[in-house]
């Protein structure tokens, strides 16, 4: 996938992953409100291997709603990074650039309904999204080169 490509995804998913952000951060919540009935573990007569390792399922149960809070937050974080790339890509557009892409992209309307918005033709309205997306490539990854 060139980074055209990936832009034009990037540009797709906008909404939805705002709205996995606010999905997984409630996630977190739940989880951390959630009780499992643990308490402490007491090693007293716990006899270990030679090895000194044991199975218990409360360390495995804590690890992990640890492991899914980490895993969470850390998705949280790339969104978050992803989504500001984009706005501050997209503050560098011009207005109707930046109509024509969010109309097109993040409302998902069609080319005939941004050209009627936009007040021109669809044809027209592509070669201005297709430079729209070039800008949107330098803004957010700072190359020009679309295929690298």
């Amino acid at each position: 996938m060139n980074k055209y490509e990936k832009v034009e995804e990037l540009l797709k998913n906008y909404k939805m992953m705002k709205i996995s952000i606010e999905n997984m951060e409630q996630e977190i919540e739940y989880i951390k409100q959630s009780e499992d009935g643990i308490t402490g573990i007491d090693y007293n007569g716990i006899n270990t291997s030679k090895t000194h390792k044991f199975s218990s399922m409360v360390e495995d149960a804590v690890l992990s709603r640890s492991e899914k809070i980490h895993y969470l937050e850390r998705n949280i974080e790339y969104n978050k990074r992803q989504i500001e790339k984009m706005d501050k890509a997209m503050e560098g557009l011009s207005e109707i650039e930046a109509m024509i892409i969010t109309e097109r992209y993040m409302e998902g309307k069609q080319w005939w309904k941004v050209a009627y918005q936009a007040g021109y033709s669809e044809r027209h309205c592509k070669r201005i999204r297709t430079n729209a997306i070039k800008k949107l490539i330098v803004g957010i990854y700072g190359r020009i080169g679309v295929d690298q």
